[in-house]
């Protein structure tokens, strides 16, 4: 099965909300591209700062996506054996 990519906030390697580190793990560029881009866009377009702000309050930090994603492979993992529910 194919995985899927996850967006998440990136805390670990971020600088003020993991935003931009998430935005990059996800499109798989150079964090350092992705802050250039975001301090364009706050600069030039003025929304960039509060789209920031909304992402950072929307978008869940990676360890809440990882322990999201090994229940979702638990649980399917549940269902491909269907004599698992006698199991416990």
């Amino acid at each position: 099965m194919a995985s899927s990519r996850k967006l998440y906030r990136d805390v670990e390697n971020g600088k003020i909300g993991g935003v931009c580190a998430g935005l990059s793990d996800y499109f798989d560029l150079d964090v350092t591209l992705i802050r250039i881009i975001w301090v364009l866009l706050i600069v030039f377009a003025g929304t960039g700062f509060f789209v920031y702000i909304i992402m950072w309050i929307v978008v869940d930090p990676k360890s809440v996506v990882v322990e999201k994603v090994a229940k979702e492979k638990k649980t399917i993992d549940d269902d491909d054996d269907p004599f698992a529910k006698y199991d416990k």
